[in-house]
């Protein structure tokens, strides 16, 4: 009998769905505005009412959920999620299993991102990954020696919020220099807003930048170094073997023409390339990663 199981993607501003069979196939996506700005109970409202129609006529078997932030079982909360506080709700998590009436199976948005990024193909070449969510905040998830490495509370590579500038912006965290405040696309907004009084999406103000504005290049060149500086830290760090980028904002081609040499100037030891891969599974791969724990959970897949 196949097994279906359910990913969900909660986002600050959208919940993704999918479902996948227990060979891996992607049968069905949607995706819904989360509505968190009304608090937790109405996204607990949204979430039952994609599960039931995107699962209507399959036999589900277990629903696996990606979160900002980590999920602290035994407080029963999230935490750190500054763009999402509804996710913060203490009992968020159980009210929703209660309400699914599934195993619920969680883990932080970006782990998953790595987990669908890894086991889309990217397992057939490296062992050591770092995948990155750049969009509405800016993090990450790690594949070590080929498996997925979650740190002791579930909180490894949360790599928004290091800090790159100890004096620099102010973080919607609340601690100063995040790596965040800079590198996603609601700072690379701002930053340009506020130098030229005009408000451009980070797609925008790459056009602009093309159309050779100057402003719009050194935010962009601004951008570029900090992530080369982030990025070759942890390779430094971790001895990475590749990195790929996620979220809306890794749809910019200059990080993939531009960032090799920033990385190698960064990068110690034996010189090396390290590969920058876009996200094969686009914006899907933290869904599809979220399905993934759910096939874990049923034994189906290792990580």
């Amino acid at each position: 009998m196949t097994n279906f199981v359910v990913g969900l993607d909660l986002g600050a501003t959208k919940v993704e769905a999918c479902v996948l069979d227990d060979e891996r196939n992607i049968l069905q996506r949607q995706r819904v505005p989360a509505r968190a700005e009304k608090g937790a109970a109405a996204v607990i409202e949204v979430i039952v009412e994609l599960v039931a129609g995107i699962g209507k006529g399959r036999a589900l078997s277990a629903i696996g959920i990606g979160t900002p932030g980590s999920y602290l079982a035994s407080q029963d909360r999230i935490y750190g999620a500054p763009n999402s506080v509804a996710y913060e709700a203490p009992g968020f998590i159980t009210s929703l299993a209660a309400a699914l009436g599934k195993p619920l199976l969680v883990e932080n948005d970006a782990n998953c991102l790595a987990l669908g990024e890894y086991f889309s193909g990217l397992h057939l070449q490296h062992r050591n990954v770092l995948a990155v969510i750049m969009g509405t905040g800016f993090g990450g998830g790690m594949i070590l020696d080929g498996h997925l490495y979650r740190g002791a509370l579930g909180m490894a590579a949360e790599i928004g919020h290091m800090s790159i500038d100890y004096r620099g912006r102010r973080c919607g965290c609340g601690k100063l220099g995040c790596a965040e405040a800079y590198l996603s696309g609601t700072s690379i907004t701002a930053r340009y807003s506020e130098r030229s009084g005009q408000a451009a999406d980070p797609g925008e103000i790459h056009r602009r930048a093309l159309a050779g504005e100057p402003l719009a290049s050194e935010i962009l060149n601004e951008t570029m170094e900090l992530l080369g500086v982030t990025l070759g830290n942890l390779i430094t760090l971790l001895d990475l073997d590749a990195i790929v980028l996620g979220g809306g904002v890794s749809n910019l081609p200059i990080w993939y023409h531009e960032l090799a040499p920033i990385l190698a100037r960064q990068v110690f030891g034996y010189p090396r390339h390290v590969p920058i891969y876009q996200a094969r599974l686009g914006d899907s791969a933290g869904v599809v990663g979220a399905a993934y724990l759910a096939l874990r959970h049923l034994g189906v897949m290792e990580f």
